[in-house]
């Protein structure tokens, strides 16, 4: 029990210090809860109502316990604004100070399935080859299931997040699968002076000039991995200005992989496109890495959206856990220490020192002033 307190003294001094957050009962009342929400997720590793609720240094039995836990997943005051933009703004700005970010930066957008009847889609930030999760949809339904509408809301709201932090004309590129490649989305990328790079269909419509042709008829010559075809016009509506790659590298891909951008250079885009994977981390980080998130028992769409926000600070707190700990001091506490590269991945070695220090009566703390030395 003393090493719980001590977990849930530090997230919840982390969560309460945050200086724009209206501190009435209530609301101090609900950051009393997701402190604790927060501090079972990551002792338990798990999503259950119950494991979560046992977090609660409270002096309640464990159905009362859970009953707490069922009330702040169905609270309808509970939302993005309140209980989780306030605390990804100063991560944020600790991660572009400390952060080597002067080629820009790199969001993801994908869906994944979030319990038996949801999912769940969502912009991350590309970090040391993982994602952080910036902002997401939930909606009844498979991950395939969203509309282009979707896609371009999340994205809007990404924008309206991200735009105040970051310098005038800052490098942003959007990277997304074959589902994402509508010419909304490209176009709130363009208004906004980023860069996208998204997988497109093999059957997808192309005009070079008047001349109509699929990506599938495309394919490179033996001596190269790719084609490029610059300034095209892109499906049936001829939306301007689209550059195509073909990327065939037989020992990476069994089949040639399609994809549309603005930028003009292939190497440029293959590069990005490469960077992509980094969501499937997280969506893997928050599911069987750690949290189990995809086990959970909820069907509203509500109720697994707030279960995300508690799973979305946790992995914050974690992450900067990651970045404050990360030399071979603390290393070599929880992994095989070698030379030619880290063995486990900035969140996996966070989940495990957490309750290093927890087990041995470590003190750390979760501040998001990081280092400039951290990369």
């Amino acid at each position: 029990m003393p090493a719980m307190k001590n977990l849930y003294k530090e997230i919840h001094l982390r969560l309460s210090e945050v200086g724009d957050i209206p501190k009435d009962g209530n609301t101090i009342k609900r950051i009393n809860t997701l402190s604790g929400l927060v501090n079972g997720m990551i002792r338990k590793g798990s999503s259950y109502l119950p494991d979560i609720g046992s977090g609660l240094c409270k002096n309640m039995d464990a159905n009362s316990k859970t009953i707490a836990a069922k009330r702040f997943v169905e609270n309808k005051w509970i939302d993005f604004e309140s209980y989780y933009l306030p605390y990804l703004i100063p991560f944020l700005h600790g991660i572009l100070l400390c952060s080597r970010l002067g080629k820009g930066i790199v969001l993801v957008i994908d869906g994944s399935q979030t319990g038996k009847d949801n999912a769940t889609l969502m912009i991350s930030l590309v970090w040391q080859n993982r994602g952080i999760p910036i902002c997401w949809l939930t909606k009844k339904g498979s991950k395939g299931h969203f509309k282009s509408s979707d896609h371009e809301s999340v994205m809007t709201y990404a924008i309206k997040i991200l735009k105040p932090l970051l310098p005038e004309k800052f490098p942003v590129a959007l990277l997304g699968d074959g589902e994402f490649d509508g010419i909304g989305l490209q176009k709130l990328c363009l208004s906004n002076g980023w860069d996208y790079v998204l997988r497109t269909a093999n059957n997808t419509v192309f005009y070079d000039g008047g001349e109509r042709f699929r990506a599938k008829t495309v394919s490179p010559d033996p001596s190269t991995d790719c084609v490029f075809i610059p300034s095209l016009d892109f499906t049936e509506e001829r939306f301007p200005n689209v550059n195509f790659v073909c990327w065939h590298d037989h020992e990476k891909h069994e089949k040639p992989i399609f994809l549309v951008s603005n930028l003009d250079c292939p190497k440029e885009i293959m590069e990005f496109y490469d960077q992509r994977y980094s969501i499937e981390c997280l969506f893997k980080d928050i599911k069987s890495t750690s949290f189990n998130i995809h086990k959970t028992r909820l069907k509203k769409t509500g109720e697994v959206f707030n279960l995300i926000i508690i799973a979305a600070v946790a992995f914050l707190l974690l992450t900067a856990i990651a970045i404050k700990y990360d030399e071979p001091k603390w290393r070599k506490k929880v992994q095989r220490i070698r030379k030619d590269r880290k063995v486990l991945s900035f969140f996996t070695f966070a989940y495990r020192l957490i309750h290093f220090f927890i087990d041995n009566d470590v003190g750390f703390n979760f501040s998001f002033q990081f280092s400039k030395n951290s990369s």
